[in-house]
């Protein structure tokens, strides 16, 4: 009954702890899951399960896996059912019914081989004494293994004293009351105390001795004060080396900031308590430090140049304790013949930690509340410290630090050694001034935007100061490296190590500088650098440019592109301008179909053999294909053409898109120029010139023509003479001159600019450029104006002709009557084909003196603003060729109108 009702408590524990059954048990309702439970724990013989069945079933599945030809499996499960049968219970049915339930695809997902690790291996027979005599029985000739009695006093005449024993061995072990054949009690195995070995070690513990006489006054006026204690010099330097040692110490309390004090009731007899409070500020003070070098090697470090720096510190420390452990020896066994002195003790540990502790002042400064901590700040730190003892003239602080740092340095350098070897940067490369830009960028970028130095929060470089300078020509070679290896050419391993070795040798820089005590470190360090920076440097930047120069064609690019942009040569940019302006003025809507240009310039180019006219092609905007008289008349239109000359990917990332924009926009100015020049010059005939000389709104119509001529002439060979030609052969020097990408695209984009600026083509240029275009387009107006009247006269003109003739025609009389009324005007009969002004022709043709007068007032308006601005400009600086342009108006008496 017991065991039911424990059984009955343990079920209904166990059905609290599911809220379902919990709750319908609260229902009262007599069938609950709840009674159901306990009905089948609580009865002995549950009767749920046939026993038969189960068994059936794990014979059909065991026939099930001999049909199948897994006999081995079978023969597993029938050995487990047998081994069973022998521990069966009134619950194994339930089991293996589960289990039986609980198995999918047994022969699918079986595991035979598991069945190995269930077998158990049979145990080796352990080995005996018997088996080892019966293979080497003992030799006992001169008495080795008989038993000696060390009981009785021995002597060369008690020969009975010895018991010669055939050796014989058992099994088991021989015990030592065997060995004597005698009893022993207990006691016998505990030593005798050693009364002078207990009194030295009640003596050695000095916080229990109290001052005899003394002791007893103050413990009677103030019961709560300590008694003092008198401590031997021994005593303070053993307890001084736990504490430097970072160990507790008896004699010293520590306090928050690591600082240790001796306790009051301390003292030493022959010291004053001042003069031990003030050793024991010194020692503080180096415990301190030593126990916060210990704590930061403890911390565990991320990046590898603290870690080197961690090792580095774990060696020094462990020399440091090394050191004291020789001076604790010296003092307390009082080695040379000298006794413990706290003094000279003093000076030793002094001198052996004075080394370490610049350490400890450095990770002082390293951390004040950085998070995370910069990595190279100990670099920064440890060079600054070298810098310093080089100056004071410490040798000795010198030689330790410079170690260090070119150990740390090391480290650092590793992963940019690996850079500029071979252009590739690894993901464990952290803390260095170079990462890896965007992965997937067009290789038209790839130079400017796959690898970028790294800068912090304020902008500047994240580096230490002393690589800064060197920092570009670092990503340089890095950079030109891959460059290189996506042009398919793979750089031969470089020597960047041995190069380090030979430039970077610690022993010799602290030679050169003790030896010359005006060549400074930072003098000496940064030659070195340089020197090891620029072996690696020159070798890829040169192989670069030779490849960019033969490979790729920089040059001929180049001058592709200044013939078909900046009209290097003059006639074929003529020749061009003539078509387009020939389909314009012919009102061809289709004028600026994109084929027809194309083919043009491909045309036009195809005499030049650094133009690849596969490359060359023409696209217009949608809005000028269908322009309106007006609009094709302006010059404004011409901005709809747009050149398009595709670059090799290892050009396009020095002649960027923003440079390709520059070179359409001086190529529309051009073609505006160009276009200008021609109307005024190829549309005013000799005849037309003659006819308007006689005409004097004409003849103010060819003045306003020259001054027009003249401006554009101007202008025109200000943009190619004084910009574009000296611009260009500017930048082929440089180009020359220049050592790597960086300094060609540096050099390609100062030219960009300059023609940006002197082609009056940027920003705060926008007016002056807009007002040259307003004088463009009243060329034009008046180049039709007058053609306009130029085709109006000659068909008046070939009208009069026609009656001329046909008045010939008549009879004779007639043409004599009308001689005699005619004579007087022969000289009227030559002016028909000229007409005098006043004629009938001449107002029917004339040019209207109100249009032609307001395109006169517009243009000196236009002018005026273009001198006064552009004189307003060339004050500023930067702005030579403003002032060029400048003075080319006044000499041509167009400055001022």
């Amino acid at each position: 009954m017991a065991q039911r009702a424990q059984v009955h408590d343990l079920a209904k524990e166990l059905i609290s702890c599911f809220p379902i059954l919990a709750s319908t048990n609260e229902s009262g309702n007599s069938n609950s899951p709840r009674d159901h439970i306990l009905q089948i724990l609580l009865d002995p013989e549950p009767g749920i399960t046939n026993p038969f069945e189960i068994s059936a079933r794990f014979e059909g599945l065991e026939e099930k896996f001999t049909v199948l030809n897994n006999d081995e499996l079978a023969n597993a499960l029938r050995e487990r059912l047998d081994q069973l049968s022998t521990y069966a219970n009134r619950w194994t049915p339930e089991i293996l019914s589960l289990l039986l339930n609980l198995s999918d695809h047994p022969l699918e997902k079986k595991k035979v081989d598991a069945l190995d690790r269930l077998s158990v291996a049979p145990e080796s027979p352990s080995l005996t004494w018997s088996d080892i005599l019966a293979a080497d029985p003992p030799d006992n000739h001169d008495g080795l293994w008989d038993d000696v009695d060390f009981a009785r006093d021995g002597s060369d005449e008690d020969a009975d004293s010895v018991v010669r024993v055939s050796p014989t061995f058992d099994d088991a072990p021989m015990t030592s009351n065997e060995e004597d054949g005698t009893a022993r009690d207990l006691h016998d195995l505990f030593l005798p105390p050693d009364e002078d070995g207990l009194y030295d070690v009640l003596k050695a513990q000095f916080w229990k001795q109290t001052i005899s006489g003394a002791t007893d006054s103050n413990s009677s006026d103030n019961p709560h004060k300590q008694a003092t204690i008198i401590l031997t010099e021994s005593q303070v330097i053993r307890e001084v080396d736990f504490a430097l040692r970072g160990l507790p110490s008896t004699i010293f309390k520590q306090h928050f900031d690591r600082t240790l004090d001796v306790f009051p009731r301390y003292q030493l007899k022959h010291v004053s308590p001042t003069k031990l409070s003030e050793l024991s500020r010194g020692w503080s003070v180096i415990a301190a430090e030593l126990a916060r070098l210990r704590e930061w090697k403890n911390q565990g470090q991320q990046y590898p140049l603290l870690q080197t720096f961690e090792a580095i510190m774990a060696e020094k420390l462990t020399a440091v304790e090394h050191t004291l452990t020789q001076i604790r020896l010296q003092c307390l066994t009082s080695q040379g013949g000298s006794t413990a002195s706290l003094l000279c003790y003093d000076d030793m540990v002094q001198n052996a930690t004075r080394s370490i502790r610049q350490l400890a002042s450095i990770l002082g400064d390293l951390h004040p509340k950085e998070d995370p901590p910069i990595p190279f700040g100990i670099l920064e730190l440890l060079y600054d410290r070298v810098c310093t003892g080089h100056t004071l003239g410490d040798t000795d602080a010198l030689n330790y630090v410079i170690g260090v740092f070119f150990r740390c340095l090391q480290t650092y350098l590793k992963p940019l050694k690996s850079w500029m070897a071979h252009g590739e940067l690894s993901k464990f490369d952290q803390g260095i001034f170079i990462q890896d830009g965007e992965p997937n960028v067009s290789l038209t970028e790839v130079w400017s935007r796959r690898h970028l130095l790294v800068l912090d929060d304020i902008g500047q470089l994240y580096a230490p100061r002393f690589l800064r300078l060197a920092a570009k020509s670092i990503l340089n070679t890095g950079k030109s490296v891959h460059f290189l290896r996506l042009l398919g050419h793979s750089q031969p391993e470089s020597d960047a190590e041995e190069q380090w070795t030979a430039h970077f040798d610690s022993k010799q820089i602290y030679v050169d500088i003790s030896a010359n005590p005006l060549y400074s470190f930072p003098e000496r360090f940064d030659k070195a650098l340089n020197e090891w920076i620029v072996s690696s440097y020159q070798s890829s930047s040169a192989m670069l440019r030779q490849q960019l120069d033969m490979q790729c064609g920089l040059a001929e690019v180049l001058d592709a592109l200044e013939y078909v942009y900046l009209f290097r040569n003059g006639a074929l940019g003529s020749e061009i301008v003539s078509v387009i302006a020939a389909r314009l003025d012919g009102g061809n809507v289709d004028w600026s179909d994109e084929f027809v240009l194309t083919d043009l310039l491909r045309s036009v180019f195809s005499v030049v053999s650094c133009v690849d006219n596969e490359s060359l092609m023409v696209r217009t905007s949608g809005a000028s294909i269908c322009g309106t008289s007006s609009q094709q008349r302006s010059v404004n239109n011409l901005h709809s053409i747009h050149v398009k000359y595709l670059l090799p990917w290892p050009i396009a990332n020095i002649v960027n898109k923003s440079a390709m924009r520059t070179y359409q926009r001086v190529f529309i100015l051009l073609l505006q120029l160009q276009r200008a020049k021609q109307a005024l010059e190829r549309r005013f005939p000799r005849d037309l010139m003659r006819q308007l000389m006689r005409d004097p709104v004409g003849f103010s119509a060819i003045a306003l023509r020259h001054r027009m001529l003249s401006f554009v002439n101007t202008v025109f060979s200000y943009t190619v003479d004084i910009v574009l030609f000296v611009a260009s052969v500017d930048m082929r020097r440089k180009i020359a001159e220049s050592r790597d990408l960086d300094e060609l695209i540096e050099t390609h984009q100062a030219y960009i600019a300059h023609l940006n600026e002197q082609c009056l083509l940027s920003q705060d240029r926008a007016q002056v450029m807009q007002a040259i275009t307003s004088i463009l387009d009243l060329v034009i107006l008046l180049t039709e104006e007058c053609t306009r009247y130029g085709s109006q006269f000659i068909s008046r003109v070939g009208a009069q002709s026609m009656r001329v003739h046909l008045m010939d025609q008549r009879p004779v009389s007639r043409r004599f009557q009308a001689a005699d009324v005619s004579d007087h005007n022969d000289d009227d009969n030559e002016v028909c084909l000229d007409p005098p002004p006043g004629s009938s022709i001449t107002r029917s043709a004339a040019l209207p003196s109100l249009k032609l007068k307001s395109m006169h007032d517009t243009f000196q308006q236009l002018l005026a603003f273009i001198s006064v601005s552009l004189r307003s400009a060339s004050k500023g600086g930067n702005t030579h060729g403003v002032e060029i342009l400048t003075d080319m108006l006044a000499m041509g008496g167009l400055e001022y109108g």
